[in-house]
């Protein structure tokens, strides 16, 4: 079963500031979309910081919030989103492998760091991908 927005607060109990946070709920699901979670194991794959695989979006999606309830600029709200993150890949067996500097060239406003993931967890989860006649 793909991961929830209270597994993410119950594994992170010092984010239960965040419980009622409609907006930090909608990254959230944002994040744990299909085809977000491929794109963010995709760039695991490559020994690269899974955030990469949706920053572009993540921000775009955050800067059109008329009135945030959470800021991106606060380190400890991009931390909270780097545990999101953590939460949605753990069920498909990543684990945080290290972490990165953003590379020069990716053009990113809020984060300048990120969490790397590699395989060494129990899966129950995976991503099947397939080419079918249509």
């Amino acid at each position: 079963m793909k991961a929830t927005y209270n597994d993410f607060l119950e594994a992170n109990p010092n984010c239960s500031g965040f419980i009622d946070n409609p907006h930090a709920k909608m990254i959230f699901d944002f994040l744990n979309e299909d085809e977000t979670i491929i794109k963010m194991l995709d760039f695991a794959d490559k020994d690269k910081p899974a955030l990469l695989g949706c920053v572009a979006e993540l921000e775009a999606l955050y800067d059109s919030i008329e009135s945030p309830q959470l800021d991106l600029n606060d380190k400890f709200t991009r931390t909270a989103i780097g545990r999101m993150i953590k939460v949605i890949v753990e069920p498909f067996g990543y684990v945080v492998t290290k972490k990165k500097n953003i590379p020069r060239g990716v053009d990113t406003k809020y984060f300048n760091a990120a969490s790397c993931y590699g395989m060494g967890g129990a899966a129950t989860m995976r991503i099947v991908k397939r080419v079918e006649e249509i």
